[in-house]
């Protein structure tokens, strides 16, 4: 063998040799999420398309607990009412790349579903701190904070969105698709926070602003009549 080719091959062996030490490193580094990640539920009571789709998200974040590949795992559970197998790879999504907003988005609508105003503000206020336009994670926010009863911090995120006009909304701000625009509940939101708080004028005016870009939002007419019956004025 001369001396060219053992040259090449004592290289070629290094490469394979660091290679494998880089390999050992990722590996070593991901356990701790790898180790975290929630056992599969008992599959058979789940049907055929959900089990390979389970199977395969699972299998996706052991091999790689990237933070895409546990926050998709985290999406399967969520879809499957599986919540805190869900919260847990949310969780560990966020821990991995925090810059990944969606996943504190899902987290947080997962604490809404489950009544947990508290986290679910703390998760949406994360959200906005990476994306400020997420204008879903403001709306959100509010409903957080009125069901805690605070509604001075409701009312301020709520005005986040109030005026807005949909030209100025990003498209892939919008992670949910409504019939009125997003201003028209946050105004409407507004308007039941008027008439808590005994601003019933107030109201009054934000619910007949509502109703003249959105006839149909049947919601204020409810509360007009509300505020008229208080009033006697019907």
């Amino acid at each position: 063998m001369n001396r060219k080719r053992k040259i090449l091959i004592i290289g070629a062996g290094g490469i394979l040799i660091l290679a494998l030490l880089g390999w050992l490193f990722l590996f070593i580094i991901s356990s701790p999420y790898r180790n975290q990640i929630p056992p599969l539920p008992e599959m058979k009571s789940l049907s055929i398309p959900l089990q390979e789709q389970l199977s395969q998200a699972n299998r996706k974040a052991r091999r790689n607990p990237n933070a895409d590949n546990l926050g998709i795992l985290g999406l399967v559970y969520h879809s499957s009412a599986n919540y805190e197998k869900a919260k847990v790879c949310y969780q560990l999504a966020i821990k991995k790349n925090r810059s990944k907003w969606h996943y504190s988005y899902f987290l947080g609508y997962l604490n809404k579903e489950m009544g947990e105003s508290a986290g679910a503000v703390e998760n949406f206020k994360t959200v906005l701190r990476e994306n400020p336009r997420a204008y879903h994670a403001w709306y959100y926010t509010g409903e957080g904070y009125q069901n805690m009863g605070l509604n001075d911090k409701a009312e301020m995120a709520f005005k986040k969105i109030s005026n807005l006009r949909e030209k100025n909304v990003p498209a892939n701000a919008t992670i949910r698709v409504d019939y009125f625009p997003l201003r028209t509940y946050a105004n409407y939101q507004l308007a039941r926070i008027y008439m808590k708080t005994n601003r019933i004028d107030l109201a009054e005016k934000t619910l007949n602003g509502i109703l003249k870009d959105n006839v149909t939002f049947g919601q204020a007419y409810r509360l007009l009549g509300n505020i008229y019956a208080t009033r006697g004025d019907i």
